[in-house]
């Protein structure tokens, strides 16, 4: 007893303070963190750098919390280890831990130091993980997990550990070239102007306008090419609705079936350089 008082009250107050102590302690750090990020400039012209700024804040928050619980922790544990019996009771139960739960947490954990060392994703990217096929913007990017946001607002926690691979959209967006062979050009373009006029245009759908970037005789038809872009999961409005649209309204004027291709043109020109055609 300690001034009257048990000594397992003593203890379970010890647990509440060390325990106290060390949310208060991550709640603080988390927020002079994010304060740190938001004090930083941003802008449009440095959209690389406040992402990477993201990613760094969501990595040392992630860190200083398990930081700190590891200290309370660590704290907790020489506490109760008075005597031989709870020596021995304390060492059983860390194993028993480390056994049924440290294995799965570091192999989390080191797949997310790679993540971060690799820099295979950050906060920001529109990225698909495999095998699960889980779709999404990383919200954040910690040494257990990465969450992501799907465009619906549905959220998806997944352990680092778990991701095989990742496909990361290079330029965050989907961009499409469209060939219209017709005989009409002029009938093309009526008809690109009509699709628009109905096309849904925003941040979750045509990013902007659909255009004609090209036109060009081939043969006895006018080949007239169609950029547009759209987000990630909404390749349907150009490979259904706009391609559909354009067909139905020019008809007999069509020389071929509209052709709808997505092409990035810096790996065409890696391509192109590696490659000698006979």
């Amino acid at each position: 007893m300690y001034l009257g008082v048990p000594h397992w009250a003593v203890q379970l107050v010890v647990v509440g303070v060390v325990a106290l102590v060390a949310l208060t302690l991550q709640y603080v750090l988390r927020v002079l963190v994010v304060r740190w990020a938001a004090a930083a400039p941003h802008g449009a012209s440095d959209l690389i750098r406040d992402r990477r700024r993201e990613t760094a804040v969501a990595v040392i928050s992630s860190t200083l919390r398990y930081l700190v619980f590891a200290v309370a922790a660590f704290i907790l544990i020489g506490f109760f280890l008075h005597n031989v019996l709870t020596a021995a009771a304390g060492a059983t139960l860390a194993v028993a831990l480390v056994g049924f739960g440290a294995q799965r947490f570091l192999q989390d954990v080191l797949a997310g130091v790679f993540v971060l060392v690799e820099n295979q994703y950050g906060v920001g990217d529109f990225i698909t993980l495999e095998p699960t096929h889980l779709s999404g913007v990383v919200e954040s990017v910690g040494l257990r997990t990465t969450i992501l946001r799907n465009l619906n607002g549905d959220r998806y926690i997944v352990p680092n550990g778990q991701v095989n691979g990742v496909q990361r959209l290079s330029h965050g967006y989907r961009s499409y070239a469209i060939d219209v062979l017709t005989h009409s050009p002029d009938e093309a373009a009526k008809a690109l102007a009509d699709v628009i006029a109905i096309s849904p245009i925003g941040s979750a759908r045509f990013l902007r306008r659909p255009r004609v970037t090209e036109q060009h005789e081939v043969d006895d038809a006018v080949l007239v090419r169609i950029r547009a872009e759209v987000p990630p999961t909404m390749e349907w409005l150009v490979e259904q609705f706009l391609v559909k649209s354009l067909a139905a309204r020019l008809g007999g004027s069509l020389a071929a079936e509209p052709l709808v291709y997505t092409l990035d043109e810096a790996a065409v020109h890696r391509y192109e350089r590696t490659v000698v055609v006979n």
